[in-house]
């Protein structure tokens, strides 16, 4: 038997056909009573939710949104859904790819909206239309980050808001090389390649 999520319920496909299921109260399409424990599809639909196989009801498969992987999240969560790998949290430190891909940044806000939807202060461009932000797709997750050495106790930190594709953790060692020779974009500032600017000019 195989048992596939269907919306908040579950179809089960064996050789008589297919079975739809629900949980919590327990009923099948074949008319067996699962109470008396005699519906084979019921107890297979819990036999696969306990070996991570199919997400519990109250839990959706869907893609990831920085992966594509598909990640169970629960069905009252907001978009983006987000593997453990590609989920960024306030204090996570990484590099921008499309930068020099070691300088750190301290990410501030988990992902968030699209980047096609959100707009820069003072600016009519969204992160999307941001020049760099361009070979990365519109509905990327946008991520606000700050660059930890450029950081005063004299003023706010400047934010900055980058598509979560751009932005890796240093110990994944998927890294693009080193860019050859000569000085980097904005090496004296300690910012390569800036994203787009959310606070601070």
């Amino acid at each position: 038997m195989t048992v596939r999520p269907f919306g908040d319920a579950y179809l089960v496909d064996c050789d008589d056909g297919t079975h739809y299921v629900r949980l919590g109260p327990s009923t099948c399409s074949c008319g067996d009573s699962p109470a008396e424990d005699r519906c084979v599809h019921v107890r297979r639909v819990a036999i696969e939710i306990n070996l991570g196989r199919v997400p519990p009801p109250a839990e959706r498969t869907v893609p990831c949104a920085g992966c594509g992987r598909q990640v169970a999240v629960s069905a009252a969560d907001s978009p983006p859904p987000l593997c453990a790998d590609c989920r960024l949290e306030p204090g996570d430190l990484v590099v921008d790819e499309a930068g020099d891909g070691e300088t750190p940044l301290l990410v501030v806000s988990e992902p968030g909206r699209p980047a096609d939807v959100v707009a820069l202060p003072d600016d009519d461009r969204s992160v999307a239309d941001y020049p760099g932000n361009d070979g990365y797709a519109a509905d990327e997750p946008v991520v606000e980050v700050v660059y930890p050495r450029a950081v005063s106790t004299d003023r706010p930190p400047r934010r900055y808001r980058f598509p979560l594709a751009r932005l890796e953790r240093p110990d994944r060692g998927d890294r693009p090389p080193e860019r050859g020779g000569g000085e980097r974009p904005n090496e004296r500032d300690g910012r390569d390649g800036e994203a787009a600017v959310v606070d601070g000019q």
